[in-house]
């Protein structure tokens, strides 16, 4: 049993990476997955038979969903993941994350012939309580990707950052993205209060300090 009590309107950064640093993510399938089990468990309500966003159809998209949490932002890396949630119940982020967490192992292991813990925890949580850590927790979560671009000029490598799908950064720069339909809050708009283009500039100028002790 958890410790943590996620009270419903506030905001948690939910974490977790790989036992022993392993890779969790080892292609866009297992990433697909990823997204698509906490779209479709991200629901009290029954649970469709067919566990695929993609065969879902418009109708079945539009169906009356309640959700165990709201989904702000988020990020997969290859050994570990990042989510920003608001809960709408009072077990609501425990809840769902066990399920997940259940889900997306059995079906890893089953698809890459391993057996075992997959996760090092079930997650890891902290309250988001403050302005300015909001502003930070969004943009360390969104510079994560950094490390796969590690050539080229500066602006090449806050492009190829922006453009990586399987992040909410798309998203908060008024774009798509993999996270597109796992957002259920405008966390950019209502927390930070910034626009599109003032988010973009916030992360540059952060990213460009960050370069020079790189």
């Amino acid at each position: 049993m958890r410790k943590e009590i996620f009270a419903p309107d506030e905001y948690y950064h939910i974490y977790s990476r790989g036992v022993d640093k392993r890779v969790v993510f080892l292609d866009d399938h297992d990433r697909f997955r990823f997204i698509n089990t906490l779209y479709i468990l991200n629901n009290f309500l029954e649970i469709p038979h067919h566990f695929d966003i993609r065969t879902l159809t418009p109708r079945e998209l539009l169906e009356p969903r309640k959700p165990f949490v709201n989904i702000a932002a988020g990020c997969l890396m290859d050994t570990h993941y990042h989510l920003v949630m608001d809960p709408l119940a009072e077990n609501g982020i425990s809840a769902l994350m066990h399920k997940v967490g259940v889900s997306y192992s059995m079906y890893f292991n089953k698809r890459h012939e391993r057996t075992g813990r997959l996760f090092e925890s079930t997650f890891k949580a902290k309250h988001i309580d403050r302005p300015e850590y909001a502003e930070y927790i969004t943009h360390y979560i969104h510079l994560n990707p950094a490390v796969l671009f590690n050539d080229g000029s500066p602006q090449s490598r806050l492009g190829g950052i922006e453009q990586y799908q399987w992040s909410s950064l798309p998203d908060y720069l008024g774009e798509k993205s993999g996270f597109s339909l796992l957002l259920s809050s405008s966390f950019r708009n209502d927390v930070l209060g910034v626009t599109a283009g003032e988010y973009r500039k916030l992360l540059h100028d952060l990213y460009r300090d960050r370069d020079k002790f790189s």
